[in-house]
């Protein structure tokens, strides 16, 4: 594979390398593309980014799709899904539109559902459009609007995602990989670093040449020991701890089960659907 960079004298060069990137939670999303455009000179537009929020949005996107849903459309705050569902709500009807999410872990009041993947299911969410609010997930996903193509991961389809984005790696070389964990409140959480890790592992068994970015092999360490038991990893995490003491054990079961669906969900035009 041969990929392209430009120097900082603007002359392009042979890079042999993708380069890799992480970023722990969604503030430091414009950090991390100012270092690709360094790294590899490429802007936002040429970055295949995958967005991980695993307790519980992005698990909760794979599983809503699963179930039958056509499109769900993230909203960075309650108030702007409030108001999308309200438009949409008259433009198709009422009973067609489901309004759902979270803040600090809690259902929203006056929301028709909450951030369960347990509670969106094929008899609930079928043939029916979500609109999701939550308290990291749809910020990040809100953050990265600017790259090329983006996708979510969970532990649930990791697998299915690393081959997605290998052929996206694959079939266009001059991109570079950015990998979006939502982390909690704009600060670093383990289990989405862990899947971050456990993403760029799988990949580079498809892509023979991968360069990382000192979060992204700090993301492999942490990784490296915690896929052994992903269940315990996530009840001992801190959100893992706060979901656990809002009764939500069986949520974060869920959420810990690995390669369960080939669901890759992607966003395009503010709407998640299949890929």
């Amino acid at each position: 594979m041969i990929f392209s960079i430009w120097t900082s004298y603007g002359n392009p060069l042979v890079r042999k390398n993708t380069w890799c990137d992480v970023t722990f939670s969604h503030p430091e999303i414009p950090i991390r593309l100012k270092d690709a455009h360094r790294a590899c000179g490429e802007n936002a537009r040429n970055t295949v980014c995958v967005v991980i929020d695993i307790l519980r949005a992005t698990t909760n996107i794979a599983a809503i799709l699963e179930n039958g849903c056509p499109a769900i459309y993230p909203c960075a705050s309650p108030e702007m899904a409030l108001e999308l569902a309200q438009k949409l709500r008259l433009r198709h009807g009422s009973e067609k539109i489901i309004l759902g999410g979270e803040q600090d872990g809690k259902p929203i009041e006056g929301f028709d559902g909450g951030n369960s993947p347990l509670e969106y299911t094929r008899r609930r969410i079928g043939g029916k459009t979500l609109i999701l609010s939550t308290s990291n997930g749809t910020k990040t996903l809100s953050a990265v609007q600017c790259c090329g193509e983006i996708f979510t991961a969970a532990f649930v389809n990791i697998t299915a995602t690393a081959e997605k984005v290998a052929s996206i790696l694959d079939a266009n070389p001059n991109q570079s990989l950015l990998i979006a964990c939502s982390g909690r409140e704009g600060a670093y959480c383990e289990e989405d670093a862990v899947g971050a890790g456990m993403l760029l592992h799988i990949l580079s068994k498809y892509v023979e040449k991968l360069e990382f970015s000192d979060t992204a092999r700090a993301a492999l360490h942490v990784a490296h020991g915690a896929e052994k038991n992903l269940e315990k990893m996530l009840f001992h995490s801190w959100w893992g701890k706060h979901l656990s003491a809002l009764g939500l054990d069986e949520d974060i079961s869920f959420c810990a089960q690995k390669d369960i669906t080939r669901i890759v969900p992607k966003l395009d035009d503010g709407v998640i659907r299949i890929a």
